[in-house]
């Protein structure tokens, strides 16, 4: 069986995705399955795309402002092509993310070709990820978009939540849900000692995450929040880095709001370990990778009813909220009000909780058997 995963890009400006997919390719080669990746490799060399580490079975098309939206999706064909044995009846084509030309020009081969393909929308069908583009989205969606999903073979889903997106467009092929790994370093960097308390967001910065909610409760909090500083991590997106600093100076928290742009690697992990709390108010996530990896380490999370993370709430590890500043505000409150000791329990259970998270050696050998179900 040969499995072939496409994504557009892999750039680490582009949220979990760009970390999830490579790491899936990863897990997949280490259970023998015979994988191989299809992503553009980026044309400035100054942006970082993350690969597989099995190089050998990356193929690459580049990606260019005047080649983007004419001849990517054509690059895309033209490898399945390449690595689809003719009259092959082994190989599946698992595809990442909608909307691109990428992602079209993999419906349209597979299509032709009468070859097995799998969809991760990845968040892309969330209520407010449609509702996010206004009328580009409402026509690609009568151009194509609609019809692409239709014929799909089968759907995956990193959670309940996502199967129930899918459903509630009226998709009912199968659908696999399969949760992202998580990767957590054997060893974590010495916590630096602080004069304050420390609350950590750290994802792209982008309009779906909720931080200007975030800021405007922080706001709200006032001088409960005197013993805290908020650190924002995380690669611009679109822009909107520019509307978050302007909200932070329209709301004067320059002296406890801290923009620290991307970090990776050890970088990282210093920034959850130098924390107290991990908070991502977002609109809609598929999974939300950042999650997981706070709560493996042992940080208490404040994160909203459109995450997948339900447990949160029923083990007590943290906040699981409405989405807005009224909530979020009350949650801030309640975390800056309880002592250090209780807050750090909760950072204990979140630990102990998340101490069986899967590895992607496991979510690997879920995606195995279910591509053979399908085949």
């Amino acid at each position: 069986m040969r499995v072939i995963q496409t994504i557009a890009s892999t750039r680490t400006d582009h949220g979990g995705t760009s970390r999830s997919v490579p790491a899936l390719c990863d897990g997949l080669v280490q259970i023998g399955v015979d994988n191989h990746f299809i992503t553009a490799n980026d044309a400035d060399p100054a942006v970082e795309c993350i690969l597989p580490i099995d190089r050998s079975r990356v193929h690459l098309s580049r990606a260019s402002a005047a080649i983007w939206q004419l001849g990517l999706g054509q690059q895309f064909y033209r490898l399945l092509s390449h690595l689809i044995p003719t009259r092959s009846k082994k190989a599946i084509v698992h595809d990442h993310a909608i909307w691109l030309p990428t992602n079209h020009a993999v419906a349209r081969y597979c299509r032709r070709h009468n070859i097995p393909r799998v969809v991760s929308p990845r968040g892309m069908l969330g209520p407010w990820a449609m509702a996010h583009g206004g009328w580009k989205k409402r026509m690609a969606w009568m151009a194509y978009q609609h019809r692409d999903l239709r014929t799909a073979t089968a759907f995956h889903a990193t959670s309940e939540q996502e199967s129930n997106e899918i459903r509630a467009l009226g998709f009912r092929q199968p659908i696999a849900i399969v949760p992202n790994g998580i990767s957590i370093p054997s060893v974590l960097p010495l916590r630096n000692t602080k004069p304050y308390r420390q609350a950590l967001f750290l994802s792209r910065l982008h309009p779906k995450k909720g931080l200007i909610n975030l800021l405007r409760a922080w706001h709200a909090v006032g001088i409960n929040a005197k013993d805290w500083r908020l650190v924002i991590a995380g690669p611009d997106d679109g822009g909107h880095r520019s509307e978050v600093a302007a909200e932070i100076e329209r709301l004067s928290l320059s002296d406890d709001v801290t923009i620290i742009g991307d970090v990776q690697g050890e970088g990282k992990w210093q920034h959850y370990v130098d924390s107290d709390l991990f908070v991502l108010p977002s609109f809609n996530e598929n999974f939300g990778i950042v999650i997981a990896e706070a709560l493996s380490i042992g940080l208490p999370v404040i994160t909203t009813r459109q995450t997948p993370w339900k447990v949160i709430q029923e083990q007590e590890l943290g906040w699981w909220i409405e989405t807005g500043v009224d909530s979020l505000t009350e949650a801030l409150g309640d975390a800056f009000a309880i002592d250090v000791a209780r807050l750090r329990d909760k950072g204990s259970r979140a630990r102990d909780v998340m101490s069986t998270g899967r590895s992607w050696v496991a979510a690997a050998e879920d995606l195995r058997c279910f591509y053979s179900k399908l085949l």
